[in-house]
């Protein structure tokens, strides 16, 4: 039996290459006929950032500070989506496809995975990076975290050289 996706998770770090990431997950979204949910993570400072920026600015600070930020994405995405729809789909209307824009903090990683749960997604879209940092290799990226602990599939576009001019801005 072939599988049906329902749902997509569509896991964004709204970084340059978003774009080409999101033609995968939406193109996918609208040939199965599936919701798409659009999942974006803010880093959460650890325990020491947090003691630094209590004993600097004040108790209380760095969660009006997340607070804020959060918001700011959660504006600012549908806003991406739209302009981006616009551009490459002319007059349809996306909110028929993207059907839910989720802003987290915490662990990229964890909190996909734990959307992935409490969707209950059939399919991540997500993207990958062709240079990694010194920590990511030692600890491992987003990507393959992810890969490693989903328990459903997962799609990882690799941006190919040459193709991240088509990355505009989502």
């Amino acid at each position: 039996m072939l599988p049906k996706f329902e749902r997509i998770l569509y896991c964004t770090q709204l970084g340059p290459n978003t774009a080409y990431v999101f033609r995968y997950a939406y193109a996918l979204a609208k040939k199965f006929d599936s919701e798409l949910h659009v999942l974006h993570v803010v880093d959460a400072p650890n325990q020491l950032q947090r003691q630094v920026i209590d004993g600097w600015a004040g108790e209380g600070v760095i969660e009006h500070i997340m607070d804020e930020q959060e918001d700011e994405q959660l504006a600012r995405i549908p806003r991406r989506i739209a302009e981006f729809c616009v551009r490459e789909l002319g007059d349809e209307d996306w909110t028929d496809v993207v059907t839910k824009i989720i802003v987290a903090e915490g662990h990229a990683h964890k909190q996909i995975i734990s959307h992935v749960t409490s969707l209950n997604a059939d399919l991540v879209v997500m993207g990958a990076h062709a240079e990694s940092s010194l920590i990511e290799r030692l600890m491992g990226s987003t990507a393959e975290r992810v890969l490693q602990r989903s328990p459903v599939p997962v799609l990882v576009c690799q941006v190919p050289d040459g193709k991240q001019a088509l990355s505009l801005d989502v």
